[in-house]
């Protein structure tokens, strides 16, 4: 549908504005991406109701929440090459959710999204976040529905809103590259403790999330103590001990867990020995963070050192 170019940042930036402005070209670019979002393409297998295979890949990226932070998630774009990049190399970008509400510029970060998930959907991975809300569990404040009224008026933007939610709902929500890390937004659900298997402790492979679960993957945080589950501050899902992440990377097979959820001063942090790494990169005043941080690492890279190596900071 869209077309494949390679763009410079400045071309990028015009191209989503030019989207989202036009209400046609908007519907268009959900519709076609409701359509991709949760099909197996070469290096991404998908199985459902949300779960992603990476399994090819030279160069892998990770980005945290934007919450509207367009700017940000330009750098990133422009200062690893990552327009070009797209288009020539076999790279792979992991967005770990909350694209909207409180940020500026919700509907640019979202509408830049799901534009790269459009033109390359083997190479785009698209997770959910808290702020991409089941409709049970909506988080305060959402106001990215708000945002979309003020710029195409009442009717169209509650029309918008209700086409993205429903994209929202398809998002998948864990992501794994075998034998090494496991993505996802918020944490690993406490149903780990008495799986006996990734995919009966993740949902992997029935008709849909257990609701409790969906909380848990999209809400939690880690905690530095030795309870194995506590209540969290937030509301919703819990905070989780060292216990919950040895179990998970025992289930999962992989060595580390990358999430996001959580701002960090300098857009990241480390937990559980350095098996939990947190990134956040929405460097709006709603956080006051000074620094964005992502993930960079190439297929041969030696993780045994751990992931902190493979942060950058902007």
């Amino acid at each position: 549908m869209w077309m494949v170019l390679v763009l410079e940042e400045i071309e990028f930036s015009n191209l989503v504005i030019n989207i989202m402005s036009d209400f046609k070209e908007i519907i268009n670019l959900i519709i076609d991406v409701a359509e991709k979002i949760d099909k197996t393409y070469s290096g991404l297998i998908y199985r459902p109701p949300g779960f992603i295979e990476i399994t090819d890949y030279e160069e892998l990226y990770v980005i945290g929440d934007l919450h509207g932070d367009f700017g940000t998630l330009l750098d990133i774009l422009s200062s690893e090459e990552l327009l070009d990049r797209l288009v020539h190399d076999n790279i792979k970008i992991i967005f770990l959710g909350d694209y909207v509400d409180r940020g500026d510029q919700q509907l640019e970060v979202l509408t830049a999204v799901l534009y790269l998930k459009s033109l390359y959907p083997e190479k785009i991975v698209a997770l959910r976040g808290n702020h991409e809300a089941p409709p049970l569990l909506l988080p305060y404040p959402h106001d990215f529905s708000a945002i979309l009224r003020g710029v195409y008026g009442t009717e169209k933007g509650i029309l918008i809103y209700r086409l993205i939610f429903r994209l929202f709902q398809r998002l998948p929500v864990v992501a794994r590259i075998p034998g090494k890390i496991l993505f996802l937004h918020g944490g690993p659900p406490s149903t780990v403790l008495e799986a006996c298997s990734f995919e009966e402790a993740f949902s992997v492979g029935v008709p849909s999330i257990d609701d409790n679960v969906l909380e848990e993957i999209l809400w939690n945080d880690p905690i530095e103590s030795n309870i194995t589950v506590q209540e969290s501050p937030r509301g919703a899902g819990y905070m989780f001990g060292k216990k919950i992440t040895e179990k998970t990377l025992e289930l999962s097979g992989t060595s580390y867990i990358v999430r996001a959820h959580e701002p960090s001063y300098y857009g990241y942090k480390i937990n559980h020995g350095g098996k939990v790494v947190t990134l956040f990169d929405a460097k709006i005043p709603a956080y006051g963070i000074l620094s964005a941080a992502y993930l960079r690492i190439s297929r041969d890279a030696d993780l045994e050192k751990g992931l902190e190596n493979y942060i950058v900071t902007i």
